[in-house]
């Protein structure tokens, strides 16, 4: 139930992807949508109709949409639609947070600009690590889409960077709106270790007694998912889970073949959100090699489901994980990261001490504290641009 008091703020929630789409992005929308209305406040979700998909809860208003192409599950909006901006006009909207800068993300800047109220921006995304998506010259297309998001950033009101990494890459663009770090956040309670780690993998069909490593996330290129497989190669004893889809799928599985790791890597193909906890509680630990994280969810997740991780050493994890302490962080170098997995399957102490911390170190990534937080940067946003 939507609350009405005069303290609640009603906040459009704007995305180019959510529900069914998974993603670290759609989760972290889904999460502050509900602890919004924990809080009391009023949250209207604004994003792309997925064909057959049926709304999970209400508050939700869609644009129609076509597919980006047939490889990719994209949804793209068709930002013209009378009857979503009917109901945005309608809605008495405090506040407008966008995920993305564009498309929708322009739907939000225009609103705000005819309601005069403030446009928040949360700075998920590296686009230009993305355009190997999009087959035109890749230099400039880099820097258009660089452009474009500077452009997009000086238009709105207020920034949210999830790391302090971010806004030195927002420094380098030249932006210059105002910003404030806020890390990511997570349910904790949903990821508390729970069952027996033997039991579930026994239910899941993973072999009982030796370490194995999780990977959780889209199967893309940007993920740097090749260089992880050759390092997991070098490690001995050891199985590898891949959680998730996407389009190197195909490529991952033959490289296993090519490698001779077909009986030690897992594919275990998209798991629904709420069946991660079980994946991670049947894991050793966590493993990530990609470079153009933000602030990684799943890393989250991993400390909170108390799984030492072991990272490349770069944007996102670099801010997150504490190397020695929760993790082991590691040059994108072959060697490096295949010795920092085998020492933490050689070594069972090492991996109880990492475990312990990493579940401390999740503590401070709470989705209440970091709702609290940003109601408080949505009132400031807003008595700027009321004046």
């Amino acid at each position: 139930m939507l609350d009405n008091s005069p303290d609640a703020l009603r906040v459009g929630l704007f995305s180019n992807i959510y529900r069914p789409i998974l993603s670290g992005v759609v989760n972290s929308i889904d999460l502050l949508r509900k602890e919004l209305l924990n809080q009391g406040h009023c949250p209207f979700v604004f994003a792309p109709q997925v064909p057959g998909y049926r709304e999970a809860h209400s508050g939700v208003w869609r644009f129609p949409s076509f597919p980006l192409s047939s490889k990719v599950n994209y949804p793209v909006a068709v930002p013209c639609w009378p009857p979503t901006h009917y109901a945005i006009s309608q809605s008495r909207l405090g506040v407008l947070h966008t995920h993305h800068p564009f498309w929708l993300g322009e739907v939000a800047w225009m609103w705000s600009r005819l309601q005069r109220i403030p446009l928040v921006y949360t700075f998920h995304t590296q686009y230009e690590k993305y355009c190997h998506y999009i087959k035109l010259p890749q230099r400039p297309l880099r820097a258009l889409t660089r452009w474009a998001v500077k452009g997009f950033a000086q238009r709105c009101d207020l920034i949210i960077a999830p790391s302090p990494a971010i806004r030195e890459v927002m420094r380098e663009y030249g932006i210059t709106t105002w910003t404030e770090t806020l890390p990511n956040a997570i349910d904790l309670e949903r990821f508390q270790p729970s069952g027996d780690r033997q039991l579930l993998r026994k239910k899941l069909g993973w072999p009982l007694h030796t370490p194995i490593a999780i990977y959780a996330g889209r199967l893309g290129q940007e993920k740097n998912l090749p260089f992880l497989l050759q390092a997991f190669r070098q490690v001995e004893g050891a199985h590898l889970a891949l959680v998730g889809d996407g389009t190197e799928l195909p490529r991952l599985r033959q490289l296993a073949q090519e490698l001779g790791m077909q009986d030690r890597v897992i594919f275990v193909g998209a798991a629904a959100y709420p069946d991660m906890p079980n994946y991670y509680a049947a894991a050793d630990f966590f493993c990530m090699a990609s470079t153009t994280e933000v602030k990684p969810l799943v890393v989250l997740e991993a400390l909170a489901s108390q799984l030492p991780v072991v990272a490349v050493s770069a944007f996102g994890t670099a801010d997150t994980v504490s190397h020695g302490q929760d993790g082991l962080l590691t040059s994108e170098r072959l060697e490096d990261f295949a010795a920092a997995c085998s020492s933490l399957c050689s070594d069972p102490s090492l991996r109880q001490r990492l475990a312990a911390q990493a579940g401390r170190s999740a503590e401070e990534f709470s989705i209440e504290k970091y709702t609290l937080r940003l109601v408080e940067l949505y009132r400031e946003a807003n008595r700027r641009v009321r004046g």
